[in-house]
């Protein structure tokens, strides 16, 4: 009896629930390989969803919003203004202006905060969203590797008459 108590506060304590999702796909051609790590925003009306996809061995990255559109950077119709904690980044808006496309820079530094940081703030005009960086790594990782393949033996098939 002495036992379960310190049990079970170290099974709670390992049931931690992982806001980042992961799903991935192979095809026939490893250079054809999708792979894609979301953050669901925390709010659908201000908050900011972030997307990493790996197509083959390509990595991009993405914010989306579902309601309104992103705010204009200067006026111009295809950029939007992203800031990483207290750094500022210009990325390039995508047609409809609810989603925006990370440059090479503000993903390398996406990922290197959520590396070394318990939580990264993201802001652009009003909308905002707090990341929770805890098992980003590990989901990262299995972003990187190549999804199994199915075995022949574990396909059900079906015959028609």
């Amino acid at each position: 009896m002495k036992w379960l108590i310190p049990l079970l506060l170290l099974f709670c304590a390992s049931c931690h629930h992982s806001h980042w999702k992961h799903s991935s796909l192979r095809s026939g051609n490893p250079d054809q390989d999708l792979a894609k790590l979301i953050y669901p925003a925390s709010n659908q009306n201000s908050g900011i969803e972030v997307e990493i996809t790996r197509f083959g061995r390509e990595i991009h990255g993405y914010i989306n919003v579902k309601h309104f559109t992103l705010p204009l950077h200067d006026g111009n119709a295809h950029e939007t203004t992203l800031n990483i904690g207290s750094r500022s980044f210009v990325i390039t808006l995508l047609e409809g202006g609810q989603r925006a496309r990370l440059t090479e820079n503000c993903l390398d530094y996406l990922i290197q905060s959520l590396e070394l940081k318990a939580s990264v703030l993201l802001t652009s005009g009003h909308f905002s969203e707090s990341l929770d960086a805890t098992n980003f790594r590990r989901h990262y990782d299995a972003l990187l590797r190549n999804p199994r393949r199915l075995l022949p033996q574990n396909l059900v098939t079906f015959e028609f008459y």
